[in-house]
């Protein structure tokens, strides 16, 4: 958190924490970061980002209490099975309240995580305002890793997919500001990554820079090969008119 804070221009081409371990461990560390991320870029201090890095680590503690095997299930979800998991949630935050002495507000997001902006979520329904900060800004970041991460029953999302899908909850189960601020800080297309854009031509991601990650800088690719030219897509005029089509392998 301290390393993030003091750079306070990182912009999150991939997040990758995940090596040999546990996916709700790697997951819960993915999510502390984003949400340290997302809380910077909202003009959060320091101690309020402590506190919010601190609950989203243990944002999903609850899973402990929950089948197993329900948890990893390969197949859809029964409606039994769904409203067994969704207990986690109250369940990390109890557990929490009765042996962690940390900040009652870094507990709250264990409670609060899944709740939606339009009241839809759960456990308790609530809607807008009524949902701590941390707990908004928490759901985008698990929703983001979540869709990003492969699981026993889907495939992972490409992160241009997924940031398209937290940007389609805007207002409704995202909270606009954090999704704001976190499209401002997570790029939808990493480093690396291998475009077609409407001239036809194939380029390679080779910069993102704050709040234009749609319009990232790449270097075009002929024969298979990278070549010395590069494209601003934010800032060069000629490119102004030229969108990315497809991600495409090569």
């Amino acid at each position: 958190m301290d390393e993030i804070f003091h750079n306070r221009r990182v912009m999150l081409d991939i997040i990758d924490l995940r090596a040999y371990d546990d996916y709700t461990y790697n997951h819960s560390l993915n999510v502390a970061v984003l949400s340290t991320i997302i809380g910077i870029s909202l003009g959060l201090n320091k101690e309020a980002l402590n506190e919010l890095a601190m609950g989203a680590l243990l944002h999903d503690i609850g899973k402990m209490f929950v089948d197993k095997n329900i948890l990893n299930k390969p197949g859809r979800l029964t409606p039994e099975e769904f409203e067994h998991i969704k207990k986690h949630s109250a369940l990390g935050y109890d557990y929490m309240r009765n042996y962690f002495d940390i900040s009652q507000n870094s507990k709250i997001i264990a409670l609060q995580h899944h709740e939606q902006y339009n009241g839809n979520g759960y456990p308790n329904g609530l809607a807008g305002e009524e949902i701590m900060q941390y707990g908004r800004i928490a759901c985008v970041a698990d929703v983001y890793d979540a869709l990003t991460s492969d699981r026993p029953y889907r495939k992972s999302m490409l992160p241009s997919d997924a940031i398209e899908f937290i940007m389609s909850g805007f207002g409704t189960i995202f909270d606009p500001k954090v999704v704001d601020a976190f499209t401002k800080k997570v790029a939808p297309y990493p480093v690396g990554t291998c475009l077609r854009l409407s001239s036809g031509e194939i380029c390679i991601v080779v910069e993102n820079r704050e709040g234009t990650g749609l319009r990232p800088v790449v270097r075009v690719v002929e024969n298979n090969k990278m070549t010395d030219r590069t494209i601003d897509l934010a800032n060069d005029r000629s490119a102004l008119n030229v969108t990315i089509t497809e991600i495409v392998n090569i």
